[in-house]
């Protein structure tokens, strides 16, 4: 039987590479997004994390808008998401290239050969 979808808002299931930190530390973690939203985000990363932790994520290999020239902070909001034209759907053109998220879950995989851990977070406003 296959499980009732229960998110409130739908999701884009497009892998994406991120890069997130902390920050009151320098060093930074590659990880994997799964899916995202315009307030969310699951990614996978080999170290956990603890619900309740706030963390910057960037966006790897993302197409971004010039911010100092044409189409950046002159543009709005918008300058701040991924230019990616390829992108199949509306909910998949919402990605954005830098956020401020807060850690919501975190589960471990089942895995014995390597540590990998399943990580939702919500976006602190105003992410738009």
């Amino acid at each position: 039987m296959k499980q009732k979808e229960r998110r409130r808002h739908k999701r884009c299931n497009e892998d994406t590479e991120i890069v997130y930190s902390f920050f009151n530390r320098t060093e930074k973690h590659a990880a994997v997004s799964r899916n995202y939203n315009r307030f969310g985000m699951y990614f996978e990363s080999d170290r956990p994390l603890s619900p309740g932790t706030a963390i910057v994520i960037r966006t790897l290999g993302c197409n971004t808008a010039d911010i100092h020239g044409r189409g950046g902070i002159e543009r709005g909001p918008f300058s701040y998401y991924c230019k990616d034209t390829q992108r199949t759907s509306e909910v998949c053109r919402e990605l954005k290239t830098l956020v401020v998220a807060e850690v919501k879950r975190c589960e471990p995989f089942k895995d014995l050969k390597r540590n990998r851990y399943g990580i939702g977070v919500r976006y602190v406003s105003p992410a738009v």
